[in-house]
């Protein structure tokens, strides 16, 4: 090679590297200066906002079930919810934590009408409402958690494929009771069935490409191993998440890298019942390329009903009834979607792209809007929360608090926060209507 030549390669590295370098510096800057907008009108977009800084990121959050009621020194009310997170660090030790918030009396429903004043306790803002309850030991990242609400009994699925059991009822325990060995690579798909009378029943995916059904029969004394009741090799490439039907609790979902979903029957052993490919592309798009899938929840009360998110930025909104052709694109987040989850008539979503939004799904028939508009926006979009400066890891609703939401993400911070005025126009009409008659 010439010298020449040698000179306009190095050139041409070096021009790419500083574009690079460029890109990244504008796209930081652009970052920052949406945070800091943000922050400003963050008084007017929350009822409750708290935001702490990790010592190591979270890759994974899940409220408990249960929340008490408690009184301060002021004899005020408060509620004390709780709720597990895992660790994220590649040098330090790797932990779950379980952490209690307090906040407000008035997110609860069933307690509201009990309460002689529904102030916020003066002492609950001047304390730190965050604090760690307990903490267990953990080996490797914590790629997911998910808690048996039935039996406090939390699932992890580690960096290197192993499921580890905690039972966090155990108070002389500070790590893992059990092991369970079966898939060969790292995965985050991972769910406990949500019926009391399959509550055994536990299934994980992985990159590995396949999943795992795993009967964890728990009476006080766990195996130190396990093996799978059931294998599922479907897939053709890497199973990202997983999600069992709330009303029919022998069906789940799957979805994966090789852009299908499928439906999955436990009482049949003939494979996947149903088997959508390319169930996410754009159908704007001329080269019509299908996307991985990244994530999949089935709706709490609609038995048929179901979403999607996928690395074409979209979520897509299925019904079991018609399962080839989706009821509705949901369009507003800017890069892949990696987390999905339900609550009442609304879902969460949490993207790569710093957000996590929040849809109402009853404007679903007001269709799609023009993406050939520049300032199109989706009639479902009710919420987007913009408290991140890295990419979602996941974000949780708390299921028996009003609208109260959990969110870690890639910048190391975890945030306890409560939308305001998310559902104000169905009171609002309710009342107009009770006005009317």
């Amino acid at each position: 090679m010439s010298a020449a030549v040698s000179t306009e390669n190095n050139s041409s590295i070096t021009n790419g590297a500083s574009e690079i370098n460029i890109e990244f510096q504008n796209n930081e800057k652009l970052i920052n200066e949406e945070y800091k907008i943000w922050k400003k009108t963050s008084p007017l977009l929350y009822d409750l906002l708290y935001s702490y800084s990790c010592e190591a990121p979270a890759l994974s959050v899940n409220w408990l079930n249960e929340f008490s009621i408690e009184k301060n020194d002021n004899n005020e009310n408060f509620i004390e919810a709780k709720f597990l997170m895992g660790t994220h660090s590649k040098e330090d030790q790797n932990y779950i934590k379980l952490i209690s918030v307090l906040v407000p009396p008035t997110l609860s429903n069933k307690y509201k009408s009990d309460f002689e004043a529904t102030q916020i306790p003066k002492n609950l803002l001047r304390s730190r409402q965050l604090n760690i309850i307990r903490e267990w030991n953990h080996p490797g990242e914590v790629n997911k958690l998910r808690i048996n609400q039935f039996n406090n009994l939390v699932a992890t699925h580690t960096n290197n494929g192993d499921i580890l059991l905690f039972d966090i009822n155990d108070e002389n325990c500070k790590t893992h009771k059990s092991t369970l060995k079966f898939h060969t690579k790292q995965g985050f798909g991972l769910e406990w069935n949500s019926n009391e009378s399959k509550k055994n029943l536990l299934l994980s995916s992985s990159e590995d490409c396949k999943i795992a059904l795993w009967d964890i029969n728990y009476n006080e004394k766990l195996l130190s191993e396990n093996k799978p009741i059931n294998i599922i090799s479907s897939h053709e490439n890497i199973v990202n998440d997983l999600s069992w039907n709330k009303s029919i609790d022998s069906v789940f979902a799957s979805v994966s890298d090789d852009s299908s979903y499928q439906i999955h029957d436990l009482r049949l052993a003939s494979g996947p019942i149903i088997h959508i490919t390319d169930a996410h592309h754009d159908p704007d798009s001329e080269n019509n390329l299908s996307f991985p899938i990244n994530a999949v929840e089935f709706n709490e009360s609609v038995t048929t009903l179901f979403a999607t998110g996928g690395s074409d930025n979209s979520i897509q909104i299925w019904d079991l009834r018609n399962p080839s052709i989706p009821l509705r694109r949901l369009l507003g987040h800017n890069d892949p979607v990696i987390g999905l989850k339900f609550h009442e008539n609304y879902l969460l979503s949490s993207s790569i792209d710093n957000r996590v939004l929040i849809w109402d799904l009853n404007r679903l028939e007001e269709g799609e809007p023009d993406k050939r508009k520049s300032d199109y926006i989706d009639p479902c979009l009710s919420f987007m929360h913009g408290g991140h400066t890295g990419k979602i890891y996941e974000a949780d609703w708390h299921p028996n608090l009003e609208n109260l939401i959990v969110s870690c993400a890639e910048d190391g911070l975890l945030e306890v926060w409560r939308p305001a005025h998310l559902g104000d126009e169905y009171i609002e009409e309710e009342e107009e209507a009770e006005k009317d008659e």
